[in-house]
């Protein structure tokens, strides 16, 4: 379990207490934390993720639920 405001990176994981920023920042330059999570270029820059991101969910602002089924394989 991972304590709040704790972060675990790398593979494999290496817990980081919120006082070790300066470590898990070193940590997270060598990874591709943009490209597995956004899938883009680690040179993309922030407000380009935003962007894409917004659009993403955007596109789902008119989305409603269904009505509730029964479980097909009771």
């Amino acid at each position: 379990m991972l304590p709040i405001g704790w972060i675990a990176a790398g593979n494999p994981a290496t817990l980081f207490s919120p006082d070790r920023h300066d470590e898990l920042w070193e940590l997270q330059r060598t990874l591709e934390f943009p490209q597995v999570v956004y899938g883009v270029p680690k040179v993309t820059t922030m407000r380009e993720i935003m962007s894409r991101r917004a659009r993403f969910y955007g596109a789902h602002q008119d989305d409603r639920i269904l009505e509730d089924r029964p479980d097909d394989d009771a």
